[in-house]
C-alpha cells in the first residue's frame, strides 16, 4: 500500500513541477512582450528620424522654390501646426482611442492570438 507520506511527497513534487512550469510560461510571455516593446520603440525612433530628415529636406526645397530659406522652414512649421490642430480637435474621439488601443495591444500581445 501507498503510505500517506508518499502521497504527500508526490503531491508536493507535483505542485513544485506545476509552479516551475507556470514560472517558465510567465518568463516566456514576459520575454516576448519586452522584445515586442523594444521593436516598437525602435520603429518609433526610426520613424522620427525619417520624419526629421524629410522635414528638413522639404524645408530646404521650399526655401529654394520661394528663394527664402526662412519661408521654407516656416511653411513646414505651419504644416506641423495644422497637423497638431487636427489631432487636438479629434483627441477625444472614442473611435480613434479604441483603434489606437487595439492596434498597440494586438502588436504587443500578438502571441495570445496564436493559442
Amino acid at each position: 500500500m501507498i503510505s500517506i507520506s508518499e502521497v504527500v511527497t508526490t503531491i508536493k513534487k507535483l505542485i513544485e513541477i506545476r509552479f516551475e512550469i507556470l514560472k517558465n510560461e510567465i518568463q516566456d510571455e514576459l520575454g516576448i512582450i519586452v522584445a515586442r516593446v523594444v521593436v516598437l520603440v525602435s520603429m518609433v525612433l526610426a520613424s522620427l528620424f525619417i520624419l526629421l530628415f524629410c522635414s528638413i529636406s522639404l524645408a530646404f526645397y521650399l526655401g529654394e522654390l520661394y528663394a527664402s530659406p526662412y519661408l521654407g522652414f516656416l511653411m513646414v512649421a505651419a504644416i506641423y501646426l495644422l497637423i497638431l490642430l487636427i489631432l487636438y480637435i479629434i483627441r477625444n474621439s472614442s473611435v480613434l482611442q479604441v483603434n489606437l488601443k487595439n492596434s498597440l495591444a494586438s502588436f504587443v500581445f500578438l502571441f495570445k492570438k496564436r493559442r
